[in-house]
């Protein structure tokens, strides 16, 4: 049974423990590392920091319950990439970006082996992933376009493999199946699972976990600085911020980061025959060649688990509830953030009309300028900040954590010479966000334009108003992603 804030996901109802708040923190206490936020970024980093020095004396402090936030609310997906990393890649030149290259792809790999020594058991599935067009034409030429630059960001067969239109619905039976293409390097896993383990792994290793400790303000002090809870505080030396979309509360980082909702659905358990039809024999995470950036994995229990893109809301808020009613495939929409799941999971598998959507769920993920997810450490002032995944934080939190980890005790080492480790001011190393209401307004019109363009290719992929409309939404997506 699942108490707290926990109870909302199908993360949460498969768990299969109680879960009982740590205590709070009490009083004014002193660490060399106090980290903001038990999720897998702050988790990660405490645990390496042990590693590498097991006489730090470092506290953690959650406002909540460890995965409470998106670590316990995301898709699943456990990848050896994450967004922006072939421009990073591009900052690097013959073995160096090589050796980086290697580091981000083999983070499936050292994760199910440290994963399994650590004794965490999250359901982990080292399958892969599938990335199908399929539905309309035009996706087809989406999927060319993302090998060809995969191909000359210099990843070869071992990494990404074309599948043709026979092979790729053999692996996922989606209408119009035309290719796909398959990369090894993602797994599944069940995400509170992990997080909730991680979270005893760091105790064993002698850091202190605060639950329900919520930092209500940050002060400065001469050597290092005070995190202030409702009954307590901690002075530390180095303070890690690793809010993800949480960072805004504290307004630590100078609105370098912009808090959106990650949404998904789960149906009840499949019978084997309908698995037979869909597919994803070897547990395969999967995505089509679609702007509206669906994701999906078949649980360990048997359920299709399906998200898509997620939402904003103005001023950057922070979000973790968002009133799912049980539904069935098929049904007309109920007129809430869960309707284009529904929709898009009818038209990837229309068989399963009838079927029921048994939960649905959020999560708040931070998204950083041109998708730039960073390690970030200020020797000057002590503040150290790790996030900005834009969704895909899943594995890439572990990296990245040990990255951190080794810009504050090692910076002589490999992970702190990677372009994606900094040295510095959060404000002069990351751009900041405009003020509302133009991050509103720009979410809000590419999410419109995004699902009208969906829509036309779905009806009538070769009209003059479908082709200017994929233009207007070509040119957006461009200047999105704009690494300038």
């Amino acid at each position: 049974m699942v108490s707290g804030g926990l109870g909302e996901s199908l993360w949460a109802d498969t768990l299969g423990e109680a879960t009982v708040p740590r205590p709070a923190l009490e009083g004014d206490i002193e660490a060399d590392v106090c980290i903001l936020g038990a999720g897998y970024s702050g988790l990660w980093t405490a645990y390496f920091l042990k590693r590498f020095n097991p006489s730090l004396n470092i506290v953690v402090l959650e406002a909540a319950m460890a995965g409470e936030g998106a670590s316990g609310r995301n898709g699943g997906w456990f990848m050896g990439s994450f967004g922006g990393d072939i421009d990073y890649l591009a900052l690097l030149d013959g073995e160096r970006c090589d050796r980086a290259r290697q580091l981000i792809t083999g983070t499936v790999a050292k994760g199910e082996n440290l994963l399994a020594s650590l004794g965490i058991d999250c359901d982990f599935h080292h399958g892969g992933n599938l990335h199908v067009a399929a539905r309309y034409p035009q996706q087809l030429k989406r999927l060319k376009a993302e090998l060809e630059h995969f191909r000359a960001a210099g990843f070869d067969e071992s990494d990404i493999r074309w599948l043709g239109a026979d092979e790729a619905k053999q692996a996922l039976n989606l209408p119009a199946t035309e290719a796909a293409i398959f990369t090894p390097h993602c797994a599944r896993v069940q995400p509170l699972k992990l997080v909730r383990g991680l979270a005893r792994v760091v105790e064993t290793l002698g850091v202190k976990l605060y639950e329900q400790s919520a930092v209500t303000q940050v002060q400065p002090q001469q050597l290092g600085q005070k995190a202030l809870t409702a009954r307590g505080s901690v002075t530390a030396n180095i303070l890690v911020s690793a809010l993800e979309g949480y960072q805004r509360i504290l307004g630590l980082d100078g609105n370098t980061s912009l808090p959106i909702f990650s949404m998904l659905c789960a149906t009840e358990p499949l019978g084997e025959a309908q698995w037979q039809n869909i597919g994803l024999d070897g547990r395969q995470t999967f995505a089509d060649a679609s702007r509206l950036i669906t994701y999906g994995q078949r649980s360990h229990d048997g359920r299709l688990v399906f998200g898509a893109r997620g939402g904003y809301g103005f001023g950057g808020l922070v979000k973790t509830r968002f009133g799912f009613r049980p539904r069935r495939l098929g049904e007309p929409p109920m007129g809430d953030m869960f309707d284009l799941r529904s929709e898009l999971l009818s038209a990837f598998f229309p068989a399963l009309k009838g079927v029921e959507l048994t939960h649905g769920w959020g999560g708040c993920l931070a998204l950083s300028r041109r998708f730039r997810p960073h390690a970030i450490f200020d020797n000057t002032t002590g503040l150290a900040f790790i996030g900005g995944y834009g969704g895909e934080g899943v594995g890439a939190s572990m990296l990245f954590g040990e990255t951190l980890a080794s810009l504050i005790v090692k910076p002589d080492s490999e992970l702190a010479s990677m372009p994606w480790a900094y040295q510095g001011k959060v404000t002069e190393i990351l751009r900041r966000w405009e003020s509302e209401p133009f991050p509103w307004l720009g979410y809000s019109v590419s999410g419109a334009l995004f699902r009208a363009e969906e829509k036309l290719l779905v009806r009538r992929p070769q009209s003059k108003l479908t082709a200017g409309v994929s233009k207007l939404a070509d040119a957006l997506e461009a200047f999105m992603n704009r690494s300038d």
